[in-house]
C-alpha cells in the first residue's frame, strides 16, 4: 500500500490507517511523496452519505446561537483527530433550531450527548434498526 493525502483537507494514509496531521500532510505535499486522493470523510461527503442527523430546538438555541454552533464545531475538529471520516455535512437553522448532518453516527451521538451535557435539557437518540444511520433530537425550552 502507498502514502495518500487528501486532496481537500489535512488527512494522510500511511498505507494503513487514515489520520489528521497537518505537519505530515505538508511534508508529502512538499516532497511530492503521496497520491492525492480523498480521504473517507470527503468520499462520503462527495457521494452524499449522511450516516446522522441531529436536530437541536427550542427558545434557548435562539439566545445562544453563536454558543451553539461553536459547540458544534469544537466537537466536529475533536471527532475529526480521532476519525477522518467524521464529518459535518450540513448545517443550517431552521426556525427555532438548527439541524446538523454528519458523515459518522458517533459524531451525530456526540453531539447530542455534549449538548445535553453543556446545556442539560432533553435528549432522544433513536437508532435506526438494520441500518448505520442514527437520529438525534435535541431540546430545550
Amino acid at each position: 500500500m502507498s502514502v495518500k493525502i487528501c486532496s481537500r483537507c489535512m488527512a494522510v494514509f500511511d498505507g494503513h490507517k487514515w489520520f489528521y496531521d497537518e505537519g505530515e500532510h505538508a511534508r508529502l505535499v512538499r516532497t511530492r511523496r503521496a497520491e492525492a486522493t480523498l480521504c473517507p470523510g470527503h468520499e462520503r461527503i462527495e457521494k452524499r452519505r449522511i450516516d446522522g442527523v441531529v436536530t437541536l430546538k427550542g427558545t434557548f438555541l435562539k439566545e445562544h446561537y453563536d454558543e451553539a454552533v461553536n459547540l458544534i464545531n469544537n466537537i466536529a475538529d475533536r471527532q475529526l483527530h480521532r476519525n477522518v471520516a467524521a464529518r459535518v455535512y450540513n448545517m443550517r437553522q431552521n426556525g427555532d433550531g438548527i439541524t446538523v448532518e454528519t458523515t459518522d453516527k458517533s459524531l451525530a451521538e456526540r453531539i447530542g450527548r455534549e449538548f445535553e451535557r453543556a446545556f442539560n435539557g432533553d435528549l432522544v437518540i433513536q437508532w435506526l434498526q438494520d441500518a448505520d444511520f442514527v437520529r438525534v433530537n435535541w431540546q430545550r425550552g
